[in-house]
C-alpha cells in the first residue's frame, strides 16, 4: 500500500510529515531517522533508525588488518551492551591497518564512554578510537 501526500518545504529546509504518514509508518516524535539521498534519481528516502531513547554515538576505529581484530573490538562492545545499528569497514593498508565505522546506541552501555574506549585500546586490536555524540549535535 502506498500513501501519497504533497507537502511544502519551509524557509529553513524542513518538512512536516502528515499525521496519516507518521501513523501508517510508525514514526514518532523524537525518533531518529536516516535520510538516504539518491542523487541520480533526485529522491530522498526516510528510514526509521533508532528510538527516541537511544544515545547515538559514531565510532571510528583504526584496527589491525589481521583476522579477528574487528571481532575482538565487537566482542568488547557486545559485553558492554552496546547496540550496533550501522557498521562499515575497509582495509586501509592490506595486512597492516583497517578502519571500522560504527553507529551505536549506548543507552544500555555498562561503562562510561571514556572507560569503554580505554578497555578497547587495552585489547591491542584497536590502534586508535575517535567518537562523536550524535544525540547532541
Amino acid at each position: 500500500m502506498r500513501i501519497s501526500e504533497i507537502i511544502r518545504i519551509d524557509s529553513r529546509g524542513r518538512i512536516t510529515m502528515p499525521s496519516s504518514v507518521r501513523e501508517a509508518t510508525g514514526f514518532s516524535e523524537g525518533m531518529y531517522v536516516m535520510l538516504i539521498a539518491d542523487l541520480d534519481a533526485k529522491e530522498v528516502r526516510i528510514t526509521p533508525f533508532a528510538d527516541p531513547q537511544a544515545k547515538l554515538v559514531e565510532f571510528h576505529f583504526t584496527i589491525s588488518d589481521i583476522s579477528g581484530s574487528l571481532a575482538q573490538v565487537a566482542a568488547i562492545l557486545a559485553e558492554n551492551e552496546v547496540d550496533l545499528l550501522s557498521t562499515t569497514s575497509r582495509t586501509l593498508r592490506r595486512g597492516e591497518l583497517a578502519e571500522w565505522i560504527v553507529v551505536a546506541d549506548m543507552s544500555k552501555c555498562k561503562r562510561p564512554l571514556d572507560e569503554l574506549q580505554k578497555g578497547i585500546l587495552k585489547g591491542k586490536a584497536a590502534k586508535k578510537i575517535s567518537s562523536r555524540d550524535l544525540s547532541n549535535p
